[in-house]
């Protein structure tokens, strides 16, 4: 399938929620303005814990921690489903970007298909 890819757990996304936790937003908010580095499941997404994307539930066949192979060019990575993403994109962490030889943020198309 061919996705928009764009990047999640990285430092800055980590910086902007910790920055919203300090100034008194509730977790959930500092959600939207960034990323606490744990998924949905409460397994970390953050750089050195292995490659991993988020996927929206509505992606048929989605399921926790399901295995998927992302393609960019001639690069791939297999990465664990850890994290729920907006629908229509595919978010990987610091871990699959680096894979990927890409750097964050991104924005890009990916293909990717279960494993």
């Amino acid at each position: 399938m061919r996705m928009k890819a764009t990047s999640f757990a990285d430092e800055a996304d980590l910086r902007a929620y910790n920055r919203a936790i300090n100034d008194g937003f509730t977790p959930q908010e500092a959600l939207r303005k960034g990323d606490n580095g744990l998924g949905a499941w409460n397994k970390s997404t953050v750089a050195g814990t292995g490659p991993c994307c988020a996927l929206a539930p509505t992606v048929e066949g989605f399921r926790r921690h399901a295995i998927v192979r992302v393609t960019f060019g001639d690069k791939f990575v297999d990465c664990d489903v850890r994290d729920i993403a907006p629908e229509g994109v595919i978010d990987l962490n610091p871990d699959a970007v680096a894979a990927l030889g890409l750097r964050a943020p991104l924005s890009v198309m990916v293909d990717w298909f279960w494993l």
